[in-house]
C-alpha cells in the first residue's frame, strides 16, 4: 500500500496550512513531513494517523491513485501472516533450546548421570524469569522477538500503530507468550482471527506486521 505524497499535500493546502504548521499540529518533524510530500519518505503507524488527522481525511483519500485498501494492512503496515508467526516462534524455540536447553540437559546426563526420564520439565518459575528477561532485553533492540527480527518483522501498539518496544512491554508480552504456550486454544486462536492475533496479542493489544524495506 503507497501513499501518494502530493495527496497531502493538496489536503494540507486545501486546509490553509504550511508545512511548518501541520508539523506543530500533527507532531510529525517538518523534515518529515517536507520527504513524504516529496514522496521520499512513506508515513506508518502514529505518524500516519497523526497527519489524516490534522488534515481530517481517511487512509484510504491519500492512496496511489487505483490502489485499493487491503484488510491485511494496519496503519501503513503489512499483516504478518499465520505461517510467518509459527515460523518466527518456532525458530525462535530451537534457537533458545539449542542455546540454552540442550546443554542443560546434556549436562543432567553426562555430569550428574541421570536418565532422560528423571530429567522432569522446566519448572513454571523458570519459564517466567526468562521469558522477563526475554521480552525487556530484545524488544528495545528489535521491536519484538528474536523470531521477529529474523522474520523481518515487529510487533506494534493495536490502538495507535506505534513501535511496541519499551521493555517492561515487551517483558509482559513475552511473559504472557510463555503461560499461554501451557494451554493449546490462545496459541490456535490466531487459525481464525481476522487480525492474525493470538489471545496474548488481544490482551497486550498489540499486532504483528511486517517491516518497511
Amino acid at each position: 500500500m503507497e501513499i501518494d505524497g502530493k495527496k497531502i499535500c493538496e489536503a494540507r493546502k486545501l486546509k490553509g496550512l504550511t508545512q511548518e504548521k501541520l508539523a506543530e499540529l500533527s507532531k510529525v518533524n517538518l523534515r518529515t513531513i517536507q520527504r513524504i510530500e516529496n514522496k521520499n519518505s512513506e508515513p506508518h503507524g502514529n505518524t500516519l494517523n497523526s497527519i489524516c488527522e490534522v488534515l481530517e481525511i481517511k487512509i484510504e483519500d491519500i492512496l496511489i491513485q487505483g490502489e485499493l485498501i487491503d484488510a491485511d494492512f494496519v496503519f501503513g503496515y503489512k499483516l504478518a501472516s499465520k505461517w510467518k508467526r509459527l515460523f518466527a516462534n518456532l525458530l525462535e524455540f530451537l534457537i533458545f533450546f539449542a542455546i540454552i536447553g540442550l546443554p542443560i540437559i546434556l549436562f543432567k546426563v553426562i555430569i550428574k548421570g541421570n536418565n532422560f526420564n528423571e530429567l522432569g520439565s522446566i519448572g513454571v518459575e523458570y519459564t517466567t524469569a526468562f521469558s522477563l528477561l526475554v521480552g525487556a532485553l530484545f524488544y528495545p533492540l528489535f521491536t519484538g522477538n528474536l523470531g521477529h527480527k529474523i522474520f523481518g518483522l515487529k510487533v506494534i501498539s493495536a490502538k495507535t500503530g506505534d513501535d511496541f518496544n519499551k521493555a517492561s512491554d515487551g517483558a509482559i508480552r513475552e511473559f504472557l507468550k510463555y503461560l499461554m504456550s501451557y494451554l493449546i486454544i490462545p496459541l490456535i486462536w490466531i487459525l481464525w482471527d481476522d487480525k492474525n492475533q493470538n489471545l496474548y496479542d488481544k490482551f497486550t493489544m498489540t499486532l504483528v506486521v511486517e517491516k518497511q524495506v
